[in-house]
């Protein structure tokens, strides 16, 4: 009998002693533990209406566009780029650089290959830059790149009162989870600030409101659009706002109760207290060079980016962001109890 080498890793155990009473000569390569087959049919069957919602879905969000992914250094594309999140989300250091980077997409947030089902690839809290890590349950995975890149207590409040703008200074372009957690913002001595109910009220943060409530494939969902004018106009996704026992079905816009409108007023306000000290450029952003010699009101013009690069006008968080706001007024002022705010050279 000619022998010769196979694997029957695919055999069951209990056949091998057989096959040594029959005197086979042929060699055991490798016995593996497989899975049951049908655990494919898990994700994958004859009726893919899940999977082909959910890309029809994504395929109107921001992810999809790719219109960041030309961010490809290692400081950018952790959050820009499939690769780079894949990689440090896996304990990696971000790549020096991604050659040809793919957009944000399903195998991004998930890993069903990896894993054996559909869990995203980050689930535990985040930590923020100021080291508070609050847990927004299944939107920990959002917070992993909607946070703030600096700490305000060490960015903002530096050891020699003094700090130095560019036009990249502040927090960021997506400091989303802060605001949520009414976290890192510059809080001025003697006043108040509160942290805002909408992430005691909601299980999973951010996605009770931009995944869970679905209006079509254009918003909700893997989209996470609130508004959209893919039907021809303009609709807003209020579902989730209205699936929450605080608001019982009385919001129809996102101007709850004048939230958006007033945000609007004091962001405005303190823009141009801050153009007037010469911290902000004619385009709204921090003035290159400047060295501003005092941290206050560096925390000025910190809290008014944070809110404005937040982008929710006070949907996020109607408390801690208009408080930000608020003191930071008083300051640039003069009408805030402290130290006189940085008057234009």
């Amino acid at each position: 009998m000619t022998s010769r080498r196979f694997s029957i890793r695919l055999l069951p155990a209990a056949l091998l002693p057989l096959l040594a009473a029959n005197a086979c000569d042929r060699s055991i390569t490798a016995l593996e533990e497989t899975n049951n087959a049908t655990n494919c049919f898990s994700c994958h069957t004859d009726d893919n209406a899940r999977f082909a919602g959910a890309e029809v879905e994504w395929g109107y969000s921001r992810h999809a566009s790719g219109r960041t992914i030309d961010r490809t250094s290692r400081s950018c594309n952790p959050c820009h780029t499939h690769q780079g999140f894949v990689q440090t989300t896996q304990g990696g250091a971000a790549p020096a650089s991604v050659a040809n980077p793919t957009a944000i997409h399903c195998f991004t947030c998930h890993a069903p290959h990896t894993r054996g089902d559909l869990s995203l690839r980050v689930r535990d809290p985040i930590a923020l830059a100021n080291g508070e890590a609050p847990d927004m349950g299944r939107a920990n995975l959002c917070a992993y790149c909607h946070r703030a890149r600096q700490n305000v207590d060490t960015y903002v409040r530096t050891p020699s009162d003094t700090v130095t703008l560019d036009s990249h200074w502040g927090p960021h372009h997506g400091p989303q989870s802060d605001l949520f957690a009414g976290e890192n913002g510059y809080e001025y001595p003697l006043v108040p600030y509160f942290d805002g109910p909408h992430l005691d009220e909601t299980e999973d943060g951010c996605l009770d409101c931009h995944f869970t409530a679905r209006a079509g494939a254009p918003l909700g969902g893997h989209s996470f659009n609130m508004r959209s004018d893919a039907f021809g106009e303009e609709r807003l996704n209020t579902g989730g706002c209205n699936a929450s026992a605080c608001h019982d079905g009385d919001v129809d816009d996102f101007d709850y109760e004048d939230v958006q409108s007033d945000v609007d007023v004091l962001l405005a306000t303190l823009e141009n207290l801050l153009r007037a000290a010469r911290l902000l450029d004619a385009e709204g952003n921090p003035v290159e060079g400047r060295v501003v010699a005092s941290s206050d009101s560096a925390g000025a013009l910190w809290n008014f980016l944070l809110v404005r690069e937040d982008g929710s006008r006070g949907v996020h968080n109607p408390e801690y962001g208009p408080d930000l706001l608020g003191s930071s007024i008083l300051f640039m002022g003069g009408t805030l109890p402290g130290a006189a705010p940085t008057s234009r050279p």
